[in-house]
């Protein structure tokens, strides 16, 4: 473990101390420590010896993500392509992704930095937007997402699973996303809970005109295929994670499946997923109301 990321949410104060923090015990440790050229710009760090300023994290061994899920899911999107694994600090309101709380960073640290630590892979999903001389391509940590833009009309949307159709509905979107997006819009949207480690592709419409048209879960190494219907005109949108997107044209098919890179998330250990979703989620099944109070 000689070079570590620190991937700091720039908008937080309490995110930019705890990047100095971090710096000043990996220094300490003898560890060399990289970050990107806007991160060092922002906390007026210069590159020496045992700090290095790229845009590229190449050589680095592990990343700590300072931040709330946001954070995380944009670190673990742009370093899943480099296998680099993912400490997530939470400093957000729900963290429901990151592993350990900010009063922990001391021993979450020492524990990264002696490798007591497991790495649980998560697979990712690559939506490509295709169209007349376009192919737009995008990695997704939680999810892609086809909706209507502001103020437009529902969609008419057709689906294919390998080729064979599924159906065609009306909708506000939909929402196709892995198991550790589950817990996040396709949970609101009324999608099951996946365990993020049972591989999976979650099919969730957004408001459907129907009371028949439920959530699909489909084999992992299934492709997904979403056509707009034309005979409604409505501004159509893509996005993957809620961070990057771009618009879709009623010409345009988006091919969903999934990526051939997984995000590497690293476990200390001291929380399971039900607690998590009992914990962060308040999930009533974990929290049954006390008999003599109804």
């Amino acid at each position: 473990m000689n070079r570590i990321g620190i991937l700091p949410h720039l908008g937080k104060p309490k995110a930019i101390e705890l990047a100095h923090t971090v710096k000043d015990i990996l220094e300490a440790a003898g560890r060399q420590i990289w970050v990107p050229e806007q991160v060092a710009d922002t906390l007026q760090w210069e590159a020496s010896d045992t700090l290095r300023i790229d845009d590229q994290p190449s050589g680095v061994d592990a990343a700590v993500a300072l931040g709330g899920d946001g954070t995380l899911l944009h670190a673990a999107g742009f370093l899943a392509p480099f296998g680099i694994p993912l400490l997530g600090v939470n400093l957000g309101y729900l963290g429901f992704l990151t592993e350990v709380e900010a009063s922990e960073l001391g021993p979450a640290l020492d524990r990264l930095l002696a490798k007591a630590y497991k790495i649980e892979e998560r697979m990712l999903l690559e939506a490509v937007v295709e169209g007349e001389n376009r192919q737009d391509r995008f990695l997704a940590v939680n999810d892609v997402v086809i909706t209507r833009a502001a103020f437009a009309r529902m969609i008419h949307l057709s689906i294919d699973v390998e080729g064979v159709s599924v159906g065609k509905f009306l909708a506000d979107g939909l929402i196709i996303s892995t198991p550790t997006g589950s817990t996040a819009y396709s949970l609101s949207a009324g999608g099951p809970i996946v365990h993020p480690r049972l591989e999976t592709i979650l099919i969730t419409p957004i408001c459907p005109h129907s009371l028949a048209t439920r959530s699909i879960l489909a084999l992992p190494e299934e492709v997904v295929r979403i056509r707009l219907i034309t005979d409604r005109e409505s501004e159509v949108l893509l996005t993957a994670d809620g961070q990057a997107g771009v618009r879709v044209a009623p010409s345009e098919s988006v091919v969903v499946q999934r990526a051939d890179v997984t995000a590497k998330f690293i476990k200390l250990g001291g929380r399971s997923f039900y607690e998590v979703l009992g914990n962060r989620l308040n999930y009533p099944a974990l929290h049954p109301p006390h008999p003599n109070k109804g």
